[in-house]
Protein backbone atom coordinates (compact mmCIF):
# COMPACT_ATOMS: atom_id res chain seq x y z
CA UNK A 1 0.00 0.00 0.00
CA UNK A 2 1.56 3.44 -0.74
CA UNK A 3 0.52 5.30 2.56
CA UNK A 4 1.78 8.63 2.38
CA UNK A 5 2.46 10.34 6.06
CA UNK A 6 0.92 14.14 7.00
CA UNK A 7 2.81 16.65 8.58
CA UNK A 8 1.49 14.58 11.92
CA UNK A 9 3.37 11.79 10.96
CA UNK A 10 -0.26 9.67 10.52
CA UNK A 11 -0.65 7.91 7.17
CA UNK A 12 -2.21 9.57 4.96
CA UNK A 13 -5.28 8.05 2.53
CA UNK A 14 -5.55 8.62 -0.76
CA UNK A 15 -8.80 8.20 -2.02
CA UNK A 16 -9.66 8.85 -6.13
CA UNK A 17 -13.13 9.33 -7.15
CA UNK A 18 -14.39 9.19 -10.74
CA UNK A 19 -17.70 10.21 -11.67
CA UNK A 20 -19.44 13.41 -12.81
CA UNK A 21 -21.66 14.67 -15.78
CA UNK A 22 -24.31 15.99 -13.39
CA UNK A 23 -25.24 16.10 -10.01
CA UNK A 24 -26.45 12.90 -9.25
CA UNK A 25 -22.95 11.35 -10.35
CA UNK A 26 -21.22 13.89 -8.77
CA UNK A 27 -22.89 15.09 -5.17
CA UNK A 28 -22.63 11.27 -3.76
CA UNK A 29 -18.96 11.21 -4.67
CA UNK A 30 -18.34 14.99 -2.47
CA UNK A 31 -20.74 13.39 0.27
CA UNK A 32 -18.05 10.29 0.37
CA UNK A 33 -14.97 12.78 0.30
CA UNK A 34 -16.53 14.56 2.91
CA UNK A 35 -16.73 11.36 5.19
CA UNK A 36 -13.50 9.89 4.42
CA UNK A 37 -11.77 13.36 5.70
CA UNK A 38 -13.78 13.14 8.73
CA UNK A 39 -12.68 9.49 9.81
CA UNK A 40 -9.24 9.53 7.90
CA UNK A 41 -6.63 12.06 7.57
CA UNK A 42 -7.27 11.98 3.37
CA UNK A 43 -6.28 13.00 0.05
CA UNK A 44 -9.10 13.37 -2.11
CA UNK A 45 -8.90 13.38 -6.14
CA UNK A 46 -11.84 13.76 -8.45
CA UNK A 47 -11.76 12.44 -12.08
CA UNK A 48 -14.21 14.12 -14.16
CA UNK A 49 -14.34 15.61 -17.83
CA UNK A 50 -14.55 18.77 -18.86
CA UNK A 51 -18.34 18.91 -19.75
CA UNK A 52 -20.41 18.29 -16.88
CA UNK A 53 -21.41 19.89 -13.62
CA UNK A 54 -18.05 18.95 -12.01
CA UNK A 55 -16.30 21.54 -13.75
CA UNK A 56 -18.60 24.59 -12.10
CA UNK A 57 -18.98 22.91 -8.35
CA UNK A 58 -15.75 21.13 -7.78
CA UNK A 59 -13.50 23.76 -7.95
CA UNK A 60 -14.96 25.65 -4.90
CA UNK A 61 -14.00 22.92 -2.91
CA UNK A 62 -10.77 21.68 -1.56
CA UNK A 63 -9.87 18.72 -3.92
CA UNK A 64 -7.53 18.22 -6.95
CA UNK A 65 -9.78 17.65 -9.93
CA UNK A 66 -8.20 16.40 -13.17
CA UNK A 67 -10.01 16.20 -16.07
CA UNK A 68 -10.04 13.49 -19.02
CA UNK A 69 -10.96 13.23 -22.21
CA UNK A 70 -13.72 10.74 -21.89
CA UNK A 71 -17.21 11.34 -22.95
CA UNK A 72 -20.39 9.56 -23.26
CA UNK A 73 -22.12 8.23 -26.46
CA UNK A 74 -24.80 10.65 -27.47
CA UNK A 75 -28.44 9.70 -27.87
CA UNK A 76 -28.89 11.06 -31.48
CA UNK A 77 -26.57 10.47 -34.45
CA UNK A 78 -23.71 12.36 -33.92
CA UNK A 79 -20.37 12.60 -35.64
CA UNK A 80 -18.62 12.79 -31.81
CA UNK A 81 -19.74 9.25 -31.46
CA UNK A 82 -17.32 8.18 -34.05
CA UNK A 83 -14.49 9.25 -31.84
CA UNK A 84 -15.41 7.48 -28.87
CA UNK A 85 -13.22 4.24 -29.49
CA UNK A 86 -10.53 6.92 -29.42
CA UNK A 87 -11.51 8.99 -26.53
CA UNK A 88 -11.50 5.75 -24.74
CA UNK A 89 -7.88 5.02 -25.19
CA UNK A 90 -6.53 8.71 -24.48
CA UNK A 91 -8.96 8.50 -20.74
CA UNK A 92 -7.29 5.19 -20.71
CA UNK A 93 -3.94 6.04 -21.14
CA UNK A 94 -4.76 9.54 -18.73
CA UNK A 95 -5.73 7.53 -15.73
CA UNK A 96 -2.88 5.29 -16.56
CA UNK A 97 -0.38 8.29 -15.52
CA UNK A 98 -3.02 9.80 -13.10
CA UNK A 99 -2.85 6.25 -10.48
CA UNK A 100 0.59 6.46 -11.30
CA UNK A 101 1.79 9.85 -9.79
CA UNK A 102 -1.14 9.69 -7.47
CA UNK A 103 -1.20 6.26 -6.24
CA UNK A 104 -5.10 5.36 -4.93
CA UNK A 105 -5.13 3.36 -1.75
CA UNK A 106 -8.98 3.17 -3.62
CA UNK A 107 -10.62 3.87 -6.50
CA UNK A 108 -14.49 4.88 -6.12
CA UNK A 109 -16.56 5.15 -9.36
CA UNK A 110 -19.84 7.29 -8.60
CA UNK A 111 -21.27 6.75 -12.17
CA UNK A 112 -21.15 8.49 -15.83
CA UNK A 113 -18.62 7.36 -18.63
CA UNK A 114 -15.37 9.00 -16.88
CA UNK A 115 -15.87 6.27 -14.59
CA UNK A 116 -14.84 3.58 -16.99
CA UNK A 117 -11.08 4.45 -17.77
CA UNK A 118 -10.44 5.40 -13.90
CA UNK A 119 -12.27 1.74 -12.80
CA UNK A 120 -10.93 -0.11 -15.50
CA UNK A 121 -7.14 0.94 -15.23
CA UNK A 122 -7.22 0.60 -11.16
CA UNK A 123 -8.65 -3.12 -11.63
CA UNK A 124 -5.68 -3.41 -14.10
CA UNK A 125 -3.13 -2.19 -11.27
CA UNK A 126 -4.83 -4.75 -8.66
CA UNK A 127 -5.82 -1.08 -6.62
CA UNK A 128 -8.85 -1.71 -4.48
CA UNK A 129 -11.95 -0.42 -6.47
CA UNK A 130 -15.60 0.55 -5.29
CA UNK A 131 -18.70 0.98 -7.65
CA UNK A 132 -21.32 3.26 -5.48
CA UNK A 133 -24.83 3.11 -7.78
CA UNK A 134 -27.35 5.72 -7.21
CA UNK A 135 -29.84 4.43 -9.54
CA UNK A 136 -32.30 1.22 -9.52
CA UNK A 137 -31.08 0.51 -13.33
CA UNK A 138 -27.09 0.86 -13.26
CA UNK A 139 -25.52 2.39 -15.82
CA UNK A 140 -23.57 0.88 -18.30
CA UNK A 141 -20.36 1.47 -17.22
CA UNK A 142 -21.43 -0.22 -13.44
CA UNK A 143 -23.03 -3.16 -14.98
CA UNK A 144 -20.04 -3.96 -17.28
CA UNK A 145 -17.59 -3.25 -14.61
CA UNK A 146 -19.57 -4.68 -11.40
CA UNK A 147 -18.48 -8.16 -11.15
CA UNK A 148 -14.37 -6.67 -11.53
CA UNK A 149 -14.74 -4.66 -8.44
CA UNK A 150 -13.74 -5.19 -5.28
CA UNK A 151 -16.97 -4.02 -3.82
CA UNK A 152 -20.65 -2.77 -5.01
CA UNK A 153 -23.04 -0.42 -3.12
CA UNK A 154 -26.01 0.52 -4.21
CA UNK A 155 -29.21 2.39 -3.13
CA UNK A 156 -32.16 -0.14 -4.04
CA UNK A 157 -32.40 -4.35 -3.69
CA UNK A 158 -33.62 -3.81 -7.07
CA UNK A 159 -30.06 -3.33 -8.26
CA UNK A 160 -28.64 -6.34 -6.90
CA UNK A 161 -29.44 -8.46 -10.27
CA UNK A 162 -27.47 -6.55 -12.35
CA UNK A 163 -24.29 -7.15 -10.43
CA UNK A 164 -24.25 -10.85 -11.36
CA UNK A 165 -21.07 -12.32 -10.07
CA UNK A 166 -20.24 -9.53 -7.07
CA UNK A 167 -20.63 -10.97 -3.68
CA UNK A 168 -20.01 -7.98 -1.84
CA UNK A 169 -22.32 -5.92 -2.96
CA UNK A 170 -24.29 -3.67 -0.36
CA UNK A 171 -27.50 -1.80 0.28
CA UNK A 172 -25.92 1.30 1.77
CA UNK A 173 -28.77 4.26 0.60
CA UNK A 174 -26.93 7.13 -1.20
CA UNK A 175 -24.04 9.45 0.22
CA UNK A 176 -25.40 12.89 0.92
CA UNK A 177 -22.69 15.76 1.20
CA UNK A 178 -22.47 16.98 4.68
CA UNK A 179 -24.86 20.41 6.32
CA UNK A 180 -28.65 19.62 5.46
CA UNK A 181 -30.76 20.12 8.49
CA UNK A 182 -28.18 22.51 9.80
CA UNK A 183 -29.14 25.51 8.13
CA UNK A 184 -31.27 28.13 10.05
CA UNK A 185 -35.09 28.34 8.11
CA UNK A 186 -35.21 32.24 8.42
CA UNK A 187 -31.82 32.84 7.39
CA UNK A 188 -32.18 30.90 3.99
CA UNK A 189 -35.38 32.34 3.45
CA UNK A 190 -33.48 35.92 3.30
CA UNK A 191 -30.40 34.39 1.77
CA UNK A 192 -32.85 33.53 -0.76
CA UNK A 193 -34.98 36.97 -1.05
CA UNK A 194 -38.21 34.96 0.56
CA UNK A 195 -41.01 35.97 2.51
CA UNK A 196 -41.03 34.27 5.72
CA UNK A 197 -44.47 34.66 6.01
CA UNK A 198 -45.35 32.36 3.11
CA UNK A 199 -45.57 28.79 1.90
CA UNK A 200 -42.38 27.84 -0.29
CA UNK A 201 -42.59 25.94 -3.50
CA UNK A 202 -39.08 25.31 -4.52
CA UNK A 203 -39.11 24.15 -8.05
CA UNK A 204 -35.60 22.43 -9.85
CA UNK A 205 -34.72 19.76 -12.09
CA UNK A 206 -31.15 18.82 -11.60
CA UNK A 207 -27.87 20.58 -12.73
CA UNK A 208 -29.35 21.40 -16.17
CA UNK A 209 -33.05 21.98 -15.27
CA UNK A 210 -36.02 20.38 -16.06
CA UNK A 211 -37.35 22.07 -19.78
CA UNK A 212 -40.87 20.27 -19.17
CA UNK A 213 -40.90 21.53 -15.29
CA UNK A 214 -40.19 25.06 -16.44
CA UNK A 215 -42.44 25.62 -18.90
CA UNK A 216 -45.46 23.98 -17.58
CA UNK A 217 -44.86 25.93 -14.40
CA UNK A 218 -44.21 29.18 -16.52
CA UNK A 219 -47.80 28.18 -18.84
CA UNK A 220 -49.31 28.36 -15.16
CA UNK A 221 -47.84 30.66 -13.09
CA UNK A 222 -50.80 33.39 -13.32
CA UNK A 223 -53.36 30.56 -11.40
CA UNK A 224 -50.22 30.21 -8.99
CA UNK A 225 -49.53 33.63 -8.25
CA UNK A 226 -53.01 33.56 -7.30
CA UNK A 227 -53.29 31.01 -4.70
CA UNK A 228 -52.75 32.93 -1.29
CA UNK A 229 -49.58 33.09 0.37
CA UNK A 230 -47.55 30.99 -1.69
CA UNK A 231 -44.29 31.84 -3.27
CA UNK A 232 -41.61 30.53 -5.36
CA UNK A 233 -38.19 29.32 -5.46
CA UNK A 234 -36.88 28.20 -9.11
CA UNK A 235 -34.07 26.45 -9.73
CA UNK A 236 -34.61 26.85 -13.52
CA UNK A 237 -31.11 25.40 -15.04
CA UNK A 238 -28.88 27.71 -18.15
CA UNK A 239 -31.23 26.95 -20.63
CA UNK A 240 -34.36 28.41 -19.64
CA UNK A 241 -33.04 30.79 -17.46
CA UNK A 242 -34.07 34.08 -19.82
CA UNK A 243 -37.43 32.97 -20.57
CA UNK A 244 -38.17 32.63 -16.82
CA UNK A 245 -36.04 36.00 -15.86
CA UNK A 246 -37.92 37.63 -18.62
CA UNK A 247 -41.78 36.63 -17.84
CA UNK A 248 -41.17 36.23 -13.89
CA UNK A 249 -37.69 38.37 -13.14
CA UNK A 250 -39.77 41.19 -11.46
CA UNK A 251 -42.13 39.46 -9.36
CA UNK A 252 -41.34 39.31 -5.64
CA UNK A 253 -42.68 35.82 -5.30
CA UNK A 254 -40.53 34.61 -7.50
CA UNK A 255 -37.04 34.02 -6.73
CA UNK A 256 -35.42 32.31 -9.86
CA UNK A 257 -31.76 31.24 -10.19
CA UNK A 258 -30.35 29.55 -13.05
CA UNK A 259 -28.36 27.64 -10.94
CA UNK A 260 -28.56 26.57 -6.91
CA UNK A 261 -25.32 25.70 -5.33
CA UNK A 262 -26.41 26.31 -1.49
CA UNK A 263 -29.02 23.57 -1.89
CA UNK A 264 -28.92 23.46 1.81
CA UNK A 265 -30.42 26.49 2.32
CA UNK A 266 -33.08 26.06 -0.65
CA UNK A 267 -34.36 22.93 0.92
CA UNK A 268 -34.20 24.57 4.06
CA UNK A 269 -36.40 27.47 3.03
CA UNK A 270 -38.87 25.10 1.03
CA UNK A 271 -41.62 23.42 2.36
CA UNK A 272 -42.59 21.26 -0.41
CA UNK A 273 -40.51 20.92 -3.58
CA UNK A 274 -41.57 20.27 -7.75
CA UNK A 275 -38.82 18.27 -9.02
CA UNK A 276 -37.38 14.77 -11.13
CA UNK A 277 -37.14 11.61 -9.33
CA UNK A 278 -33.06 11.04 -9.54
CA UNK A 279 -31.71 9.01 -6.41
CA UNK A 280 -29.66 12.04 -5.16
CA UNK A 281 -32.37 14.09 -5.19
CA UNK A 282 -34.71 11.99 -3.16
CA UNK A 283 -32.10 11.20 -1.21
CA UNK A 284 -31.69 14.44 -0.25
CA UNK A 285 -35.39 15.86 -0.05
CA UNK A 286 -36.29 12.61 2.37
CA UNK A 287 -33.11 13.86 4.78
CA UNK A 288 -34.98 16.86 5.00
CA UNK A 289 -38.36 15.85 5.27
CA UNK A 290 -39.67 17.56 2.50
CA UNK A 291 -43.00 16.70 0.58
CA UNK A 292 -42.62 15.80 -2.98
CA UNK A 293 -44.27 16.34 -6.54
CA UNK A 294 -42.22 14.26 -8.81
CA UNK A 295 -41.94 14.82 -12.37
CA UNK A 296 -39.78 11.60 -13.26
CA UNK A 297 -37.77 11.88 -16.19
CA UNK A 298 -39.35 9.83 -19.14
CA UNK A 299 -35.88 8.90 -20.58
CA UNK A 300 -33.93 7.75 -18.02
CA UNK A 301 -32.15 4.47 -18.74
CA UNK A 302 -35.11 1.62 -18.15
CA UNK A 303 -37.35 4.16 -16.57
CA UNK A 304 -35.65 4.08 -13.49
CA UNK A 305 -37.08 7.41 -12.47
CA UNK A 306 -40.82 6.61 -13.08
CA UNK A 307 -39.68 3.29 -10.83
CA UNK A 308 -38.10 5.50 -8.01
CA UNK A 309 -41.22 8.11 -8.04
CA UNK A 310 -43.54 5.36 -7.95
CA UNK A 311 -41.25 3.78 -5.01
CA UNK A 312 -42.18 7.28 -3.28
CA UNK A 313 -45.52 7.52 -3.73
CA UNK A 314 -46.52 4.17 -2.44
CA UNK A 315 -44.73 5.24 1.00
CA UNK A 316 -46.60 8.35 0.94
CA UNK A 317 -43.68 10.77 1.28
CA UNK A 318 -44.67 11.82 -2.69
CA UNK A 319 -46.71 11.94 -5.18
CA UNK A 320 -46.40 11.37 -8.74
CA UNK A 321 -47.20 13.44 -11.94
CA UNK A 322 -46.24 11.87 -15.24
CA UNK A 323 -44.16 13.90 -18.01
CA UNK A 324 -47.48 13.27 -20.60
CA UNK A 325 -49.69 14.39 -17.97
CA UNK A 326 -47.61 17.60 -16.69
CA UNK A 327 -50.97 20.30 -17.85
CA UNK A 328 -52.05 23.41 -16.33
CA UNK A 329 -54.86 22.00 -14.20
CA UNK A 330 -53.13 18.97 -13.19
CA UNK A 331 -49.95 21.45 -11.81
CA UNK A 332 -52.25 24.22 -10.45
CA UNK A 333 -54.65 21.54 -8.73
CA UNK A 334 -51.93 19.16 -7.30
CA UNK A 335 -49.84 22.42 -6.18
CA UNK A 336 -53.14 23.95 -4.43
CA UNK A 337 -53.67 21.09 -3.00
CA UNK A 338 -50.40 20.81 -1.01
CA UNK A 339 -50.83 24.41 -0.40
CA UNK A 340 -54.13 24.42 1.53
CA UNK A 341 -53.63 21.33 2.91
CA UNK A 342 -50.88 21.56 6.66
CA UNK A 343 -51.67 17.91 7.52
CA UNK A 344 -50.93 16.03 4.01
CA UNK A 345 -47.86 18.03 3.95
CA UNK A 346 -46.85 17.14 7.75
CA UNK A 347 -48.15 13.65 7.36
CA UNK A 348 -46.00 13.22 3.79
CA UNK A 349 -42.92 14.76 5.66
CA UNK A 350 -42.64 12.44 8.27
CA UNK A 351 -43.12 9.77 5.66
CA UNK A 352 -40.15 11.13 3.47
CA UNK A 353 -37.81 11.20 6.86
CA UNK A 354 -38.64 7.12 7.56
CA UNK A 355 -37.17 6.89 4.42
CA UNK A 356 -34.12 8.47 4.83
CA UNK A 357 -30.51 7.14 5.08
CA UNK A 358 -28.27 10.29 6.61
CA UNK A 359 -25.82 7.79 7.59
CA UNK A 360 -25.06 5.94 3.94
CA UNK A 361 -21.54 7.61 3.37
CA UNK A 362 -20.72 6.49 6.72
CA UNK A 363 -21.85 2.80 6.36
CA UNK A 364 -20.15 2.51 2.90
CA UNK A 365 -16.70 4.14 4.69
CA UNK A 366 -17.08 1.46 6.88
CA UNK A 367 -17.50 -1.39 4.80
CA UNK A 368 -15.04 -0.09 2.66
CA UNK A 369 -12.28 -0.29 5.58
CA UNK A 370 -11.05 -3.56 5.12
CA UNK A 371 -9.84 -3.24 1.69
CA UNK A 372 -7.43 -0.16 3.47
CA UNK A 373 -4.73 -2.01 4.56
CA UNK A 374 -2.68 -0.43 7.63
CA UNK A 375 -5.38 1.61 7.99
CA UNK A 376 -6.36 2.80 11.52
Amino acid sequence: MNLILDMSGKKKLRVMIAGGGTGGHLYPGIALAQEFQKRWSSRIMFVGTAYGIENKVLPKHPYEFKRIWMRGLQRKLSLANLIFPLRLVVSLVQCTFLILTFKPNVVIGTGGYVSGPALMMAITFRIPTVIQEQNSYPGLVNRLLGKWVSQVHVMFEESIPYFKGQSDIFVSGNPVRGGFNLVNKKAALKKMNLQEDKLTLFVFGGSQGAHAINQAVLNSIEELKELPGLQILWATGPHDSKIVTDKCGADPGISNHEFIEDMASAYAAADFVLCRSGATTLAEIAICGLPAILVPYPYSAGGHQEFNAKARETTGAAIMILEKSLNKETLVSTISDFSNNPERRESMSKAAVRLAKPNAAGDIAVKIKPLLKNIA
